[in-house]
């Protein structure tokens, strides 16, 4: 997309640079200090991990925003590209649109707090969805087989052979969580917690999710078994799986989850860490470069 895009962009006259990262977090290092240095629109090209990349980057390190005058814009590929169907842009011209107009609506973020893969605490932003338990074994597997699929395999295809495969080691835990001032004891290994819509290649998660309320959804999943889940991925997809008894939609500004044993965390497709863990939502902390955005996300039958 970035070709064609490319095109219009030059024949507009705006100035612009480019960067192609090469390794992990770089893209994060790129828009922090592009920022820093004066006001500019970052845009990701790619899919929603570069994305997450470029959202931390709109942050310092402590969490502030760099820049309140610079917007963040999106030209989607990857293997999920959810982000996109949560924001509501359905072509691809109404996306490189987006990046040629000033216009721009101010979105919600979630800044998480958990355990890093060395045990120690770290802290990371999202946009899109967190996930904690199954969700994190379904994204390390999609990362490892990265670049090991032929590319004609979609988004969707690729996440429903890692859910089915993450189930082999699937085992319920006890989850003590506080949503709010609200206490939550539940036995699960699948909870999102939810900013977007869509997660998993075009998974309805969170399907009354909105991005800009000052809310995260959280869907709650209480002694879910393998077969629940299996039977519920078509029902996943257009966001049916509310209606399951099992199944809980429950909303908060803050979230704490601990868990009687770890539970693997992805945040926006990228496995971070494991519980402990607090997310916080950062209302309208985004300014988000859109076009004929029409106020409801893409919605799949």
């Amino acid at each position: 997309m970035w070709a064609t895009a490319r095109q219009k962009v030059v024949a507009t006259g705006i100035e612009f640079d480019e960067y192609v990262t090469s390794r992990p977090g770089e893209a994060t290092e790129v828009t922090r200090a592009t920022l820093s240095s004066g006001s500019a629109n970052i845009i990701a090209v790619g899919g929603d991990g570069t994305l997450s990349e470029v959202v931390n980057g709109y942050f310092d390190e402590v969490g502030n925003i760099v820049d309140r005058d610079s917007a963040l814009g999106l030209l989607p590929s990857g293997t999920g590209s959810d982000f996109r169907r949560s924001l509501g842009t359905r072509t691809n011209d109404q996306l490189i649109r987006s990046i040629l107009n000033t216009k721009t609506r101010s979105i919600d973020a979630a800044r998480a707090e958990f355990q890093n893969n060395k045990n120690e605490k770290s802290f990371h932003t999202f946009i899109n969805v967190a996930s904690f338990g199954l969700g994190g074994d379904v994204s390390a597997l999609v990362n490892a087989w990265r670049g090991r699929l032929p590319r004609m395999i979609s988004g969707r295809a690729r996440f429903a052979a890692a859910a089915i495969a993450a189930l082999r080691r699937y085992k319920n835990v006890e989850v003590s969580m506080m949503l709010d001032d609200r206490a939550i004891n539940i036995t699960s290994n699948l909870i999102v917690v939810a900013n977007g819509r869509f997660a998993g290649g075009g998974m309805m998660l969170a399907p009354n999710a909105e991005l800009d309320d000052g809310l995260l959804d959280v869907i709650l999943t209480d002694e879910v078994s393998r077969f629940d889940i299996v039977r519920e991925l078509g029902r996943i997809q257009r966001g049916a799986h509310l209606k399951h008894p099992k199944v809980t939609e429950l909303h908060a500004r803050e979230i704490t989850v601990n868990a009687s044993h770890p539970m693997p965390i992805d945040l926006d497709g990228e496995m971070v860490g494991t519980t402990p863990a607090r997310i916080t939502v950062l209302p309208s902390s985004i300014r988000f470069l859109s076009a004929d955005y029409a106020g409801d996300a893409e919605k799949e039958d």
